[in-house]
């Protein structure tokens, strides 16, 4: 017998190529050359989709858009209190709960490729695989107190 699957696996899995199409211009990016499954490397070679999960890029995507929004435009400033890494363990910890634990894991690479495809700058962290966002810290309360709430 089949598990139930969650309102997420509906929105994305009957739309599949639909959302290849969406993520497809990400492939000729020049800013996220290097960037993979893992996260940022020093490789010259444009990212390629294969190596994602959309499942799990769609879900990544949706979610930061609902916790990110900000009424007054982008933020100038990369914000040093939280990397990639810290933001792709919030997302899995707010997937978990919405999906009732099928989606339990989410790249940092994926992370990444969700925040450059909503619109949101990055800057690499020297010597990792990690990144900081132009993203203000109410934006980040605001997915922490969601987060911690189910807990």
């Amino acid at each position: 017998m089949e598990a139930e699957k969650d309102y997420l696996y509906y929105l994305w899995h009957d739309h599949e190529a639909e959302w290849r199409q969406e993520f497809a211009y990400l492939e000729k990016e020049k800013e996220l050359k290097g960037l993979s499954f893992g996260g940022l490397t020093d490789s010259k070679k444009f990212v390629s989709l294969n190596s994602f999960n959309l499942e799990e890029l769609m879900c990544a995507q949706k979610i930061i858009k609902c916790y990110f929004y900000s009424p007054s435009g982008r933020y100038n400033k990369f914000n040093n209190d939280y990397s990639s890494y810290g933001l792709k363990g919030m997302v899995e910890d707010i997937l978990y709960d919405i999906t009732d634990g099928r989606i339990n894991y989410v790249s940092n690479g994926t992370v990444i490729l969700a925040m450059y495809h909503c619109g949101f700058k990055f800057q690499r962290i020297p010597g990792t695989p990690n990144c900081l966002f132009n993203v203000p810290k109410k934006c980040y309360t605001r997915m922490e107190n969601k987060r911690y709430k189910k807990k």
